[in-house]
């Protein structure tokens, strides 16, 4: 029986562990395996700490299916140090755990830039969004804020998490300021046009949007944060600050052992660290030769490769480490109070350029509704799209994304046919709608027909189908059709109420 010990009990590590309980079972390999989590709570889904901010989640219901009995977890247990010449690892209270193969899953941490002041007035009213201590921290403070006295917050960053977390606050009543260095909001993820329109929603919710710009000091008197001065010379009279500028391997860890470190622990293609086959590092913590991603798509898939090689030898599939290799498309769903914003597979190239390499880019734009719709096609199929503004257009569009539906010969159709009452079934219709091969959750690949059969053996909570198909365990966009599945499933397969004698 192989022991192996796995640091880190995050999204990827838990993935990992319960990607390798189940392709043990499917060929008989036994494995003896220990958790260290440094965190003192059970696994947690991180991508839903904004909706919590949002109040769109309690914290509690962010959970991840617990492991098997057969595996000992070590939560608020962090790995000391690790002895690689007895292969042991030992954790902060003195305990050696022996292992075979030992895991690096050990994340990342948010990366505060070299701005004055900030570092020092780091505490409790400078804040990152990483853990659920962050997040009860961040909703102290805005718990402070009162019609009569709202509190003034400036969130660093405007990608897709400081979108998110800037909306959040500002419906719970913080007056926010968003100060991102990029053209517009989100310009990693979608192009100028669509950014422009994004910017304008979020000035109508009361959001201050400052692009173009960037942080130059953080003001502080008596040790508390007062305000902010900008590139400009602007101050900004600000409570708290929110940083959210990226991530920073955690390989402090790796790096004392011994491990090849670069921006990240260095990995093969089997993810074995580069001077060490009983070493192998996973997820934010780990860089391939397409470095490190920061995504949790390329570390599920990591972790999946990796389960597979200790129980068959191999990894599976051919992909190289960083590729998705459950799904080639790319559907990302903005999670803001406020703003729809979907964006399908990769960037929007300039409409000139695209026409010189064969593409088409369609444009609609309702300044007055604020929405408006970029698509880029390629022959008679979608490779590109950002909806912003309108949740039945991205219903239509993400199911012609997905499905490879040939367009019309007139790709302008598409997005008029999006705009109105018909065309196919958005994700917020009647279950009993959905075909039974729609996919319902797609950071996991779970269709309809998943979700019925987990009911039918026996899954009759969002928990208990997580645990069974992994549904809501990723973004958690899926959870209110999963309700809706389950509902519906519950009046036409109600539980069988007789009572033996």
């Amino acid at each position: 029986m192989k022991r192996v010990v796995v640091i880190g009990n995050g999204m990827v590590g838990s993935r990992f562990v319960d990607e390798l309980m189940r392709e043990a079972s499917r060929c008989d390999a036994k494995f003896d395996v220990t958790i260290l989590g440094d965190e003192p709570y059970e696994a947690y889904n991180r991508l839903m700490l904004s909706e919590v901010i949002a109040g769109r989640a309690e914290i509690g219901a962010l959970t991840l299916p617990a492991p098997p009995e057969s595996i000992v977890v070590h939560s608020g247990v962090a790995a000391q140090s690790i002895e690689r010449s007895r292969r042991i690892v030992i954790d902060a209270e003195g305990r050696a755990h022996p292992y075979d193969v030992l895991v690096l899953a050990t994340g990342a941490d948010a990366a505060l830039p070299a701005i004055p002041g900030l570092r020092a007035a780091r505490g409790r009213d400078v804040h990152t969004v990483r853990t659920i201590d962050d997040c009860r921290e961040l909703l102290a403070a805005a718990s402070m804020s009162t019609p009569e006295a709202p509190r003034r917050m400036a969130v660093l960053g405007g990608g897709l998490l400081g979108v998110e977390i800037a909306c959040g606050l500002r419906a719970r009543g913080v007056d926010v300021s968003l100060v991102h260095r990029g053209t517009h909001v989100m310009d990693r993820q979608i192009d100028a046009p669509s950014g422009v329109m994004a910017g304008a929603t979020l000035a109508d919710l009361g959001i201050d949007v400052r692009t173009g710009s960037g942080i130059t000091r953080v003001l502080r008197s008596k040790g508390r944060v007062t305000g902010v001065e900008l590139i400009d010379g602007t101050c900004l009279d600000v409570d708290d600050l929110v940083v959210n500028t990226g991530v920073r391997p955690r390989v402090d860890l790796a790096r004392a052992a011994g491990v090849p470190v670069d921006v990240g622990v260095l990995v093969d293609t089997r993810l074995r660290v580069l001077d060490d086959e009983s070493v192998a590092a996973i997820g934010d913590c780990a860089q391939t030769d397409v470095g490190c991603p920061g995504l949790i798509a390329p570390g599920w898939d990591q972790a999946a490769r990796l389960a597979h090689d200790l129980c068959h030898g191999t990894p599976v599939g051919s992909a190289e480490p960083g590729e998705h290799v459950a799904d080639e498309l790319s559907i990302v769903k903005l999670k803001a109070v406020g703003l729809e914003t979907v964006v399908l597979g990769g960037r929007i190239p300039d409409p000139f350029v695209a026409h010189e390499r064969g593409l088409r880019v369609v444009t609609l734009s309702d300044v007055g509704a604020r929405r408006s719709a970029t698509v880029a096609v390629d022959g008679d199929r979608i490779v590109a799209a950002v909806i912003i503004g309108s949740a039945r257009m991205a219903a239509d569009l993400t199911a012609t994304y997905e499905r490879r539906t040939p367009l019309p010969l007139d790709p302008a159709h598409l997005l008029v046919k999006g705009a109105s009452t018909s065309g196919l079934v958005p994700e917020t219709a009647s279950p009993t709608a959905l075909p039974s091969g729609a996919t319902v959750c797609r950071c996991n690949g779970v269709t309809k027909g998943d979700v019925v059969d987990a009911h039918v053996q026996g899954a009759r909570s969002v928990e208990a189908v997580a645990s069974e198909t992994r549904a809501t365990t990723g973004c958690g966009g899926c959870t209110s059709t999963v309700c809706g599945i389950l509902k519906w499933m519950d009046e036409v397969d109600p539980v069988d109420e007789k009572v033996a004698v």
